[in-house]
């Protein structure tokens, strides 16, 4: 249940965090690492000026956080009314720059200590061969470009390298979880008498998803793994997730969320933050 997995999740949280930043640590020991970090976290402020990197990184905002998504409106089903969820938003917001930004860090050192005096060029590609072309994404940069060519520089590169792969498990782990939960829930929504059919249905939608990801083993698996990824994870993921906040805030109306959220919180808002909060909700 919920609780179970709360309990896990006490316990992985401080684990990935305490894996990544000695994994940052580790770079930093080698003297490419943190001059890869800081010739490639150079910015380009040209562009700001173009729509489609507001675009992309609204996108990552949406994926990182599983907004609109179901996962964390799931949870926070379980607390009562008077649950102050300002602070938990707040908790998250925190945790979730901290982890960008050792993430980021940690990504760049391994390519500094991958491609060492050579990372200078990684900033002065052409349009026509981005980063990404070099380095790759998802599955091939975190597979092939991190452990076969950055982790490998380090000593005791297999120790470094399946620390990240034990981090990839438990985040991967933690995320099933939200999801599984998620799905279990909406079959078990329309019936009230289905309840106890719950554990049931949760290990039934765990096996379904186990016999769908023997198909990624297989030889044409990368070929699912990025159909799947381009076709359901990425513009129909964020479409999804639009027309959830923008149904749910019109259905709602914004001043009864806001009557709402003081209410839960037993803490009357300012006339400042409400006018703020109502002016972020109208702009979504």
């Amino acid at each position: 249940g919920v609780k179970s997995i709360g309990k896990v999740c006490l316990l992985a949280v401080p684990v990935c965090f305490g894996i990544l930043i000695t994994l940052c640590i580790r770079t930093c020991m080698d003297p490419y690492g943190p001059q890869g970090f800081l010739t490639l976290i150079n910015p380009q402020w040209s562009t700001l000026s173009q729509a489609t990197a507001w675009l992309e990184a609204a996108a990552h905002v949406v994926f990182s956080l599983q907004l609109g998504t179901g996962v964390i409106s799931n949870y926070g089903g379980y607390n009562k009314f008077n649950h102050n969820i300002i602070r938990d938003c707040w908790v998250i917001i925190i945790g979730h720059i901290f982890w960008v930004l050792l993430s980021v860090f940690l990504i760049f050192s391994l390519f500094g200590v991958a491609y060492k005096e050579d990372t200078i060029n990684l900033k002065n590609l052409s349009p026509d061969h981005p980063l990404i072309s070099i380095t790759g994404e998802g599955v091939w940069l975190g597979a092939i470009t991190l452990v076969e060519s950055s982790f490998n520089e380090l000593s005791y590169d297999w120790l470094w390298a399946g620390l990240f792969f034990i981090l990839m498990v438990i985040i991967c782990i933690t995320s099933i979880f939200g999801y599984v939960e998620l799905i279990t829930n909406t079959l078990i929504s329309p019936s009230a008498t289905c309840f106890r059919f719950k554990p049931l249905l949760s290990l039934l939608t765990v096996l379904s998803l186990s016999l769908i990801g023997l198909l990624l083993t297989t030889e044409g698996g990368i070929h699912i793994y990025y159909l799947l990824h381009t076709s359901l994870a990425s513009w129909p993921l964020l479409l999804f997730t639009i027309i959830t906040i923008l149904t749910s805030v019109y259905s709602h109306g914004i001043s009864y969320i806001v009557k709402d959220i003081s209410s839960m919180c037993k803490t009357k808002l300012s006339h400042t933050i409400s006018s703020h909060f109502t002016v972020i909700i109208t702009t979504i």
